[in-house]
């Protein structure tokens, strides 16, 4: 017994070491206008990271290893890099443009559009006129009034009608392409279309 606690202690302190060895970093993208960009990309040495910035223009992880370079993309911005002196609060600002072909055709990692996007609702806020998108991620296609007081379009994957819980699954970076019906071209899909019809087809 006494040797089974002792291989659980080793393994606990094995790990905790591990984890120590780990280092917190927070990065803050802003705009030339010391504006606070959301939904930026962070790439370590041209690693792109899982997750990007939140509404506050904030990073946060674990360094396992320090990078030599740290750059923060936005495709309607730019791009800056800065090199990474070992310190836990990196400060980076986005200038216009910015060396902008270099980050997006680098070999190492190929950048598109959709990979500024965590959801279907920040794609469709992004690259879709005529669609409002409240905070609430509720639904209106511009020209229709509430039909019963449901304001909420059809959803159409692939030729299939879905519910707004399966549309909310799309990932942005799994869509090929979106259209919006309105007007006398939604009647193919009867009441069904009465607030408006949005189509995705996923790759």
């Amino acid at each position: 017994m006494k040797k089974y606690i002792l291989i659980l202690l080793g393994v606990l302190f094995f790990s905790s070491s591990m984890n120590s060895q780990e280092k917190k970093i927070t990065i803050k993208v802003i705009d030339v206008n010391n504006k606070p960009v959301a939904g930026a990309i962070i790439l370590f040495d041209f690693e792109k990271q899982k997750i990007w910035t939140n509404s506050n223009g904030v990073f946060m992880t674990k360094l396992k290893s320090e990078p030599k370079e740290i750059s923060a993309f936005h495709p309607n911005i730019g791009i800056e890099k800065t090199k990474y002196n070992g310190e836990n609060n990196v400060i980076i600002m986005i200038k216009e443009r910015n060396d902008f072909n270099q980050l997006v055709n680098s070999p190492k990692q190929k950048i598109t559009d959709s990979d500024q996007f965590n959801t279907i609702y920040d794609y469709l806020r992004g690259k879709t006129p005529g669609v409002h998108i409240a905070s609430d991620n509720t639904i209106r296609i511009r020209g229709y009034n509430s039909v019963n007081g449901n304001m909420t379009p059809l959803f159409i994957i692939n030729g299939i009608d879905v519910s707004q819980e399966m549309f909310d699954g799309i990932r942005p970076n799994d869509i090929k392409s979106v259209n919006v019906l309105k007007g006398p071209e939604t009647a193919i899909y009867g009441i069904r279309g009465a607030n408006g019809v949005i189509i995705v087809k996923t790759k």
